[in-house]
């Protein structure tokens, strides 16, 4: 996929996240239900660690270093990864949350434009993919990731007649 490609891809998935939410008062996106006992706000609070992930590997990829994120950890258990980042974020401000957002898709944006369309197709690139390419973990961290949850928050806005 080329670099032009990705960045399509970023924003429409972004603007498909932020139309799902759009018009939700507050105290509506802090109710659990959404996926099991997180609200609107701990799945946003959820894809923005994981883009923050991808942005850490794209600026260590970038540096010509092998990335150090949760991609590479020994364990790779990727629920309890996630358990831990929902306990860390649970009490975090939705405002502050929604910031977080737009500023880690901002970051996304600025470090996919730091690639050419060799270094983000070719799996050989970097020896650490593990023959996949870049544009492929981008993918997963980022427009593979939000469909999944957007869903969620559809479902959850309907079943309440939101």
């Amino acid at each position: 996929m080329k670099q032009a490609e990705i960045i399509d891809q970023l924003n429409t998935e972004h603007q498909q996240l932020m139309d799902a939410i759009t018009g939700l008062p507050a105290e509506a996106m802090l109710e659990p239900g959404v996926n099991g006992e997180w609200s609107i706000k701990d799945t946003l609070a959820h894809i923005c660690a994981w883009e923050a992930e991808l942005v850490k590997l794209l600026w260590q990829a970038r540096a010509g270093k092998k990335p150090t994120t949760i991609h590479f950890a020994q364990d790779g258990d990727i629920d309890a990864t996630n358990l831990t980042w929902f306990n860390e974020r649970k009490d975090r401000q939705l405002e502050l949350v929604l910031e977080d957002l737009q500023a880690v898709r901002k970051q996304t944006l600025r470090r996919v434009a730091e690639f050419n369309d060799r270094e983000l197709s070719d799996p050989q690139a970097f020896k650490w993919l593990r023959g996949e390419p870049l544009w492929e973990w981008i993918a997963s961290d980022s427009f593979n990731h939000g469909p999944e949850h957007i869903t969620q928050i559809k479902a959850w806005r309907e079943a309440r007649g939101l």
